[in-house]
């Protein structure tokens, strides 16, 4: 049995709920758990610097903005000589982290409308994540049923290795969510300063 925790970087409005929190509700994450993390800020500016210092982090130490975690764990049972892999079972784990922000008293619409757009964005990147790793699981699990007693548990580390190859470069493919639309301080109407060019900007 082996566990494996790794990062990965279509649905409904956001709602306000809790005190005027922005967040979606959790059926739009379908089978992965869907989770919050709390940022602050009265303007761009504040709000790209909570971001910075709230989200979670990678394995570089680095913000990820949206974050999808996964873990396979599979168990086996074998027989024959040579033994061979006679039944096995995968569990997965999904969980999807996103940013959630409340809005103070006399907040900008005009804010509150781009970090709407930007929540449905990031969360559709993510579950872009989810979806490859559901379906690559499957595929996992039936590599795991062909193999031998003696491979099988190798086999499975391959096989979550090539997962985080292929989340790897869906983030590469797709900007990690820019190119989805997972954007919110790029567009010149909101005074963007920094170029967008880190893995982990929004």
């Amino acid at each position: 049995m082996i566990a494996v925790w790794v990062l990965a970087a279509c649905v409904p409005p956001p709602s306000p709920v809790g005190g005027g929190a922005i967040t979606l509700d959790a059926s739009a994450a379908g089978d992965a758990d869907l989770r919050w993390y709390d940022v602050a800020g009265h303007d761009v500016r504040t709000l790209r610097e909570s971001l910075r210092t709230e989200a979670p982090r990678n394995d570089l130490d680095e913000p990820t903005l949206g974050r999808t975690q996964w873990s396979a764990t599979w168990r086996w049972e074998g027989a024959g000589e040579p033994c061979a892999v006679e039944s096995v079972h995968v569990d997965l784990s999904l969980v999807v982290w996103l940013p959630r922000w409340t809005p103070g008293p006399g907040a900008d619409p005009a804010l509150i409308r781009r970090w709407r757009d930007y929540l449905r964005a990031l969360l559709g990147h993510e579950l872009g994540h989810v979806e490859l790793v559901r379906e690559q699981v499957e595929v996992l699990e039936d590599l795991l049923a062909e193999a031998s007693c003696a491979d099988v548990d190798t086999v499975g580390r391959v096989g979550v290795e090539a997962i985080e190859d292929l989340n790897l470069a869906y983030d590469a493919h797709t900007g990690h969510g820019r190119d989805q639309g997972a954007r919110f301080w790029t567009a010149p109407e909101w005074g963007a300063e920094v170029e967008d060019t880190a893995p982990w900007a929004p």
